[in-house]
């Protein structure tokens, strides 16, 4: 599993596939492998670049009480560096799309088309009130319950909930990683996503490559009305609306991955 130094943190990342690169940025709390469903897809048409953010997964988790949006997408585009990556495609899931937004915004020549994800540019206060009580909670609530029953009705849709397997195998995957995420990375990550809120929105037109915006059309912490405005703002995005929740890359994946193809084969055949 390659590590490397990245902003003086062991920063953990993954490589597969080959072709034009594709940067993968994950949400709060979510190390890379919560991609496995879209790297696998992705790997046989593009080189694919998932890494865990600083305090989750694999990578360090240093002390600082903040981690900033501007700091964790400066340490992809140094990631981005390391690999001698000029340019890739950027792909951003919840708070990874902020991450992804700000990327195009402060390294404008490492992007080379933006995929956004359950994301937004500037949320609400029920969203703002959810992110505080997760920080808070994460600290009170042991794992197991973190996911069963502070996560999940936030990231899957009733008919998800509606078969009992499909809620137990999500929840064996996600106990079954390693390096579970502890509190004080959630509290730092989440202190630096709430910074970060609202800040960029008269900036997004700056944004001039092409763009997908996929939301889930049950999304109820980052509802369509958030990626509807984002998309809007962006002058060369293109909304989707697609099955699921929050979690609709995982609830959804097969149709997800075709669709984030479709898009990244016609960036790149321009």
């Amino acid at each position: 599993m390659p590590y490397t130094i990245i902003n003086k943190i062991r920063m953990h990342y993954e490589v597969s596939g080959q072709g034009p690169p594709v940067l993968m940025i994950n949400g709060l709390s979510a190390p890379a492998v919560n991609w496995a469903f879209q790297a696998k897809a992705l790997a046989p048409h593009f080189q694919v670049v998932t890494f865990d953010n600083r305090g989750v997964g694999e990578t360090d988790l240093p002390p600082e009480p903040v981690y900033t949006t501007a700091q964790m997408t400066d340490d992809a585009a140094a990631l981005l560096r390391h690999l001698k990556i000029g340019r890739a495609h950027v792909v951003g899931a919840s708070m990874g799309g902020t991450i992804a937004q700000e990327l195009a915004l402060r390294h404008p020549r490492l992007v080379r088309s933006l995929t956004l994800l359950c994301t937004w540019a500037e949320a609400d206060a029920r969203f703002l009130h959810t992110i505080e009580a997760w920080m808070s909670l994460a600290y009170r609530v042991p794992i197991e319950e973190r996911y069963r029953h502070v996560l999940y009705p936030w990231l899957f849709t009733p008919e998800f909930f509606a078969k009992k397997e499909n809620v137990e195998t999500a929840f064996q995957r996600s106990l079954a990683y390693p390096h579970q995420t502890k509190a004080e990375a959630i509290e730092r990550q989440g202190r630096g996503l709430l910074a970060w809120n609202g800040t960029r929105v008269k900036r997004l037109s700056a944004i001039r490559v092409p763009t997908l915006v996929l939301v889930g059309k049950d999304d109820i912490l980052t509802p369509p009305a958030f990626s509807k405005a984002l998309a809007q703002r962006i002058r060369r995005a293109r909304l989707v609306v697609v099955p699921g929740g929050h979690g609709f890359f995982l609830e959804h994946a097969d149709q997800v991955n075709r669709t984030i193809l479709r898009f990244l084969k016609s960036v790149r055949a321009k």
